[in-house]
Order: C-alpha cells, then structure tokens, then sequence
C-alpha cells in the first residue's frame, strides 16, 4: 500500500511535469506544426524570435504556478512550487535579454536603438522584468518589506505579460504568419489572466465570507506567541495533516497592519474546533503579533507543503531536528501521535539559545511521560547557563551520532529551523550516509 501511495504521487507529479512542458513548448511545436518559415532565413534571428515565444509561455504559466492551486502543488509542496516559479522567471528574463541581442546580431546592431511604439513597449516589459527579478532576489540585502515586495511583484508581473503581449502582437511575424498561432497567443493571455483574477480577486472574496476568529491568544515565550482560531461560523474547520501550514490574514484594531503570511500550523487535526499557528517575533508585522485579541477576524487559506509523517507511514524510527521556532510543524505532528495513540519511536533534538526560548517545554514533557509516540526530547542550548546540565552547543554530527545510537540508516529524519541551522544539519545527515528519500524538510521564505 505504501510502495502504491509513492508511485501514485510519482505519477501525479509527473504528469504535471509533463502537461508544463507541453503548454510552455507549444508555440515553439505550433510553430513547427504550421510550418512557419523565417521571414529573412537567418538562423540567428530564428533562435530569437523562438527565445521571445518560449519566454512569454513561461510568463504566462507563472500565473497559474503561483496561485497556489492545490492540485498544482499537491505532489511537490507549496514551497517547492515556489522556487520552482523563482527559477523560471528567471529564465524568462534571460531569454528576453538575449532576445534583442540576437534580433540585432542577425541583421544590424541599430536595431537596439529602435524607437517604435510597440519596440518601446517590449524594452520597457524588459526592464521591468529584470528589476523584478533583481528585486526577488536581494530583497532582504535592500531591505524590502514582504508586504510591499509582494505587492510590487504582482503588479509587476502583470504589467510585463501585458507589455510582452503588446509588443509581441504587433512585432512578431511568427504570429502575423497564422490566425492560429494568434488564437494559441490569446489563448495564453487568458489563462494567465484567469489564474490572476482567481487567486488576486475572487478567490479572496470567497475566504472573506468563510472568516475565522480568534478564541486565544497565548504566550508561549518572551518572543513567541500561539493563535488559536475557531472555525468559521456556521462552517467546520478545514482539514489538514499534522506539519502542514496556511496563509493568514488578520483583521484587527488599534491600526495594526493588515498582511497575509504563511505560518505553521502548530495544533493537531485531531482538534476539530479550532486550528492555531505559534509565531516568533521576527519582523515588522510579526512584532505586532501579540497584540492580537479574542475576536480579531482571520482569513485562512490552507492547508500546504508535505512536510508530515503521515505521507511516509513505512517510517517507524523518526529523528525530529528542530531550531527555535522550527519546532511548530513538529508540536503539531507530535500532538497528532498523542491524540491518535500513535505507536512510532520520535527523538526531538531541540536547539535553542537559552532556556527560556524553549517553546513548548512543559507539554513535550507530558508527551514524553505519556508513552504516545514513544518520545525522547534532548534540548540542546548554544548559549546554556551555568546551571544547565543538559546538551550545549548546536545539533552537530557528534550530537546526531551519539544521540541516535547508531542505526542511523533506519531512522527518517524530519528538519526544520532557521535556514542556517537546516543547511547544515541536512549536510551533516548527508555525510552520515542518509538517503534524500529519509530526509524531509521544508523552507518557509516563500
């Protein structure tokens, strides 16, 4: 039954593979189909107008990538999804910065100083679509808030299609050449407008009528705080796997900002009255998160990403590697084992830098006592008091050896932390031996 779950999600990812391919290449295979011929027979200028047309096909499906379909998503994870969508804007905007060049190169190099209306259109397309792309990826070096970068980008992005839609309506022979390869053109226009509408306008309105409140507010530490929410009136709960996250925007008074962020869910499915995510103070809108009250309204879109237990029922021995807040998708799943009585050997290796950033300290004692899973908690302090006598120091490969008391090819280890700490500890389980396959994790900064 396992080994069939594994080749069913293959599957289903590849034939989401497959049907991208298919739609990214098809202008190029249209092309072909119509028997296109250049216009001026030069290889060059071939290869460029063949780069433009691949270029605004992925630009179109990045609208559809990005809107968080579930069943886009549900083979890979929100998260994966998203650097996928990183990587090919990015290859987008490479193929129309070479576009004018080879354009040129095949003919005359005065054609970059072309001043047409519709020449105009496509290099302004262009220098927008590098400035987003050069914003995505510096972001934190140039100190762009979320909120706005996401705002930006949206705009941006929609402001590129219809820049390249423009210009290569007007300039493009391959297009003047067919009503199909017309139709085909529009035909991608639509989509991606359809896709951005969906997830930009109607799709908001929908969550807006299905609100959830907040019953709790909870302290978990100086800087972490846990929100609980009810369900939405006069509806049930969402369901959800234990490790998943959502997307939540909250509604509140007193001026608070207004932005929606993915968080971890930290509850258990077995809760079926409410659902809650533990958050850190880490940032501009985060830093107001305990200043949220009983009553403030939530809008919740959920749940994603496949970072749980549940999908890898074959895995009996798990390692939890956690850092800081990192914990939450591992509390969620750890509470789930509790609830349903889940027979499973977890250890916790829990790194922190003080004792009193240790989120969740009681109750992983009382799972631990409980017998449900079978846990072992080892905290580990990087910077420890000197009345510590438990683990110091960070999650190394002396910890993880010594700890896990060998065995390790047996064990599935499940990471999750500040990037830092998950890049290193996932080189570390690699230098050990462990397979990709045993080791899950997830990266939140979509």
């Amino acid at each position: 039954m396992d080994n069939k779950r594994k080749i069913q999600t293959i599957l289903s990812a590849l034939a989401r593979i497959i049907v991208y391919i298919v739609l990214v290449s098809s202008p190029l295979v249209l092309k072909r189909v119509l028997r296109i011929e250049s216009i001026d027979d030069n290889f060059t200028r071939e290869v460029s107008r063949n780069f433009a047309l691949l270029a605004v096909a992925i630009l179109s499906m990045q609208f559809v990538v990005s809107a968080r379909f579930k069943w886009v998503e549900r083979p890979f994870g929100l998260d994966k999804v998203f650097r996928f969508h990183k990587a090919m804007g990015l290859l987008a905007a490479a193929l129309l910065f070479v576009h004018p060049i080879l354009l040129a190169a095949g003919k005359s190099w005065s054609l970059l100083l072309d001043t047409r209306w519709h020449i105009l259109l496509g290099k302004l397309g262009l220098i927008v679509l590098l400035l987003l792309g050069f914003a995505g990826i510096f972001r934190l070096a140039i100190k762009l808030d979320f909120e706005r970068w996401r705002f930006g980008h949206n705009l941006s992005a929609a402001l590129v299609l219809l820049l390249g839609f423009l210009h290569s309506w007007y300039a493009g022979s391959d297009l003047h050449a067919s009503a199909a390869m017309r139709f085909w053109w529009i035909g991608m226009l639509g989509v991606a407008a359809l896709a951005y509408v969906y997830h930009r306008v109607l799709r908001p309105a929908w969550y807006r009528r299905r609100a959830y409140h907040v019953i709790e507010v909870l302290q978990e530490t100086h800087d972490v705080w846990t929100i609980k929410l009810s369900s939405p009136e006069g509806g049930r709960r969402y369901d959800y796997l234990p490790g998943q996250f959502h997307f939540i925007k909250l509604y509140r008074g007193s001026g608070l900002p207004v932005e929606e962020h993915p968080f971890t869910i930290s509850s258990s499915p077995a809760e079926e009255n409410f659902v809650s995510s533990t958050i850190k103070e880490s940032g501009d809108f985060t830093a107001t998160i305990g200043q949220t009250k009983p009553g403030d309204t939530a809008i919740v879109q959920g749940p994603y990403g496949r970072f749980s237990y549940v999908l890898h029922p074959e895995e009996k021995e798990l390692v939890f590697i956690a850092g800081g807040v990192g914990i939450t998708p591992l509390m969620s799943m750890l509470r789930y084992m509790r609830d349903t009585r889940t027979d499973k050997d977890v250890l916790l290796l829990y790194g922190n830098k003080t004792e009193n950033d240790i989120i969740f300290r009681g109750e992983l004692s009382e799972i631990e006592a409980g017998g449900y899973p079978h846990l072992k908690v080892a905290h580990i302090l990087s910077q420890a008091g000197n009345e510590w006598r438990g683990e110091t120091g960070f999650v190394d490969k002396e910890k993880i050896e010594r700890l896990c008391g060998g065995g390790l090819e047996t064990k599935a280890f499940y990471v999750c932390g500040p990037s830092i700490m998950m890049d290193n500890v996932i080189r570390t389980l690699r230098t050990l031996g462990i397979p990709s396959g045993r080791i899950h994790h997830e990266r939140f900064s979509l």
